[in-house]
């Protein structure tokens, strides 16, 4: 039996030998006996690499300006495990997040000393538990502005499609101010700006300022009345974004006055929309042109998701906008805003 074991140890020997080519027979065998030690030095050496090599993701939050809107701003986080808690966390009105946007003039959502206690997604439904200090605000519309921060940061991840807000383990059924968040909420009427509620709903995009200076695309829900009760499309869209903005709100758009739209063709992610001859004003500013064409695209998106260009016409007619060619429509934005 001894000498039938010692055969077997031989034939495994020459076997890893056959295997190991240029490798250290040695240090292989070696290797069977220290598996713990190996793996803990393949992670320490992965731990080095990505220390030197931070992956950064393009993730999109919420902020606040000096009027009350909340702005969507891409900004790159660093890629850790549990990325969606870290981004609140981005969120929390600190020191540190407030200097980190200083520059672009924006304030953070979530008062101060908020900690997430925990989070989870399943299904879409992200749960996210707060500590009380998340409810240190002093009024509806910033309850109202910090909810639907937390909402719309959380659900631009694509794993989650609604949040269910906890507070110290507990599901509130109503916030201070009467807010309702006994349920899971989804993204609903960002930025609302009409006078009355309304079903027929779309979402457009007018510029602001902040300090006068920085100019950003907002996000701006606005109610649709429709005699005939049909679903919204992109021509109410657009007829609610030449309208323009509601007079005293800061915001404001620069789609000539008087221009309206005659008509819309979307072929192969592009859009063709054809104004009248108002908007053939564009071409003596086409810095302002395209900057009007974003607004455009954006507001298009929101219907048509996998739009990638806009062209604008008159009377059939396209306009110069000054890309590089005539030719190549205006690129619809990958975000908004991008700090």
């Amino acid at each position: 039996m001894k000498h039938r074991r010692i055969l077997a140890v031989i034939l495994v020997f020459c076997i890893m030998i056959s295997l190991a080519g240029c490798k250290s027979p040695i240090s292989l065998v070696k290797g069977l006996f220290d598996k713990e030690d190996k793996t803990a030095t393949q992670i320490v050496t992965s731990s080095e690499i990505q220390d030197g090599d931070v992956q950064l993701r393009d993730t999109v939050l919420y902020y606040k300006d000096d009027k009350g809107f909340l702005i969507p701003v891409m900004r790159k986080i660093p890629w850790t495990e549990g990325i969606a808690k870290a981004t609140l966390g981005a969120l929390v009105d600190n020191p540190a997040n407030r200097k980190d946007i200083e520059g672009i003039g924006l304030t953070p959502v979530i008062p101060a000393n908020t900690e997430v206690r925990g989070m989870n997604i399943v299904n879409g439904l992200c749960k996210v538990d707060f500590t009380s200090d998340f409810l240190n605000y002093a009024s509806k519309d910033e309850e109202e502005a910090l909810v639907k921060a937390v909402v719309y940061t959380l659900t631009e991840f694509i794993t989650i499609d609604s949040v269910q807000i906890i507070i110290e383990g507990q599901v509130q059924k109503t916030l201070k101010f009467g807010m309702k968040t006994d349920k899971p909420i989804t993204r609903d009427n960002i930025n609302y700006v009409s006078a009355t509620p309304g079903n027929q709903k779309v979402i457009v995009y007018y510029e602001g300022t902040i300090n006068g200076m920085e100019t950003y695309f907002v996000p701006v829900t606005k109610n649709i009345e429709k005699l005939d009760n049909t679903p919204v499309n992109v021509l109410d869209a657009l007829d609610a974004l030449v309208e323009g903005p509601p007079s005293g709100m800061g915001l404001y758009s620069q789609i000539p006055e008087g221009a309206q739209v005659i008509g819309v063709d979307v072929s192969n992610g592009i859009a063709y929309i054809n104004f009248n001859d108002r908007i053939k004003q564009l071409e003596s500013n086409k810095e302002v042109g395209q900057e009007v064409a974003k607004a455009i695209a954006l507001t298009i998106r929101e219907q048509y998701r996998d739009l990638t260009g806009v062209k604008i016409l008159s009377n059939g007619k396209e306009i110069d906008l000054g890309t590089v060619s005539k030719e190549e429509p205006v690129a619809v934005p990958t975000f908004a805003n991008q700090y």
